[in-house]
């Protein structure tokens, strides 16, 4: 199997999501779509393998957040199978909620971001259990719940390669700073402590992140990444108890995680591509959220 990585230039930015286009004993296939807004990019990057977006064998999601599946609705129309999380084959189908609560949240930015999010046709599209193996291309493809960045959350399998989505965080290139994926409404810390967990006990040789690209060193940058994950969350929770407001909060998180990407010395234009895709300002809030949640209920 070879795989072939389109960067989708989200926002004119490179290496900010990828998508995966697999090439099989029997077919191509795909796995993340990114959003509808960047769609032109992925189709010109499959063309460029000498292949047809209709000719793929079918695309697989880790979970139904626009920047990962929002042209996912497309393909299922012109006849590709798309496979996904139980809990995230709806809003494929039916995207309407998905794109009211989006354009909550971003207004008038939306459509630059995200495009027009197009409904799936209901018999394309397939729920992928947890633990289920599918064979798609040639390739068998094994699916495994990785709640806690959301709920109806993704890993992919094929042999010692894992397609994580967002489950081991974004992190650009060969930087060593990884920004912690959180945001609201399902950020669900010890879930995700779990899901880290999960993969750190299989035995992966390569992790394929859609923010951004291939890590051939898993095992430290899973080890790595939970810290992180623990580590922000605590700063998080500390703050909430303080009583901290929401927008001192979202300050105080973004400076909290320039301090840690300056020890990195990450580059500024990395530190912009971060912003974009997993900013701030949504991570705190994410975190926010779960901690009220968990005071609240005296956890």
């Amino acid at each position: 199997m070879k795989v072939h990585v389109i960067d989708l230039r989200f926002m004119g930015k490179p290496h900010a999501i990828a998508a995966y286009l697999l090439e099989g004993p029997e077919g191509w296939v795909l796995i993340e779509t990114g959003p509808e807004s960047t769609r032109p990019t992925l189709v010109r990057g499959i063309q460029e393998q000498g292949i047809e977006p209709e000719d793929l064998a079918g695309v697989l999601v880790t979970h139904i957040h626009l920047d990962h599946a929002g042209a996912a609705g497309w393909f299922s129309k012109r006849g590709v199978p798309v496979y996904a999380h139980p809990k995230a084959v709806k809003h494929i189908i039916d995207p309407s909620k998905l794109v009211g609560s989006a354009r909550h949240v971003y207004g008038s930015q939306f459509d630059l971001l995200w495009g027009h999010t197009v409904p799936g046709k209901e018999s394309n599209v397939h729920a992928v259990e947890d633990g289920e193996t599918v064979h798609v291309g040639g390739i068998p493809i094994e699916a495994m719940s990785t709640p806690g960045h959301a709920f109806h959350h993704h890993a992919y399998f094929i042999g010692n390669a894992a397609f994580v989505g967002d489950t081991a965080g974004a992190r650009i290139s060969k930087e060593e700073y990884t920004s912690v994926t959180s945001a609201p409404p399902q950020f669900h810390l010890e879930s995700y402590l779990e899901s880290i967990d999960k993969l750190l006990n299989r035995s992966i040789t390569s992790l394929f992140l859609t923010h951004f690209g291939r890590v051939d060193y898993p095992r430290e940058h899973l080890k790595a990444y939970r810290e992180a994950v623990e580590l922000n969350a605590l700063f998080v929770r500390q703050r909430v108890e303080e009583g901290m407001d929401e927008e001192s909060l979202r300050i105080a998180y973004q400076a909290f995680q320039f301090e840690q990407a300056f020890r990195y010395n990450l580059p500024r234009e990395v530190w912009d591509t971060l912003e974009t895709i997993n900013g701030t300002d949504m991570c705190a809030d994410g975190m926010r959220l779960y901690w009220e949640k968990r005071l609240e209920e005296g956890t």
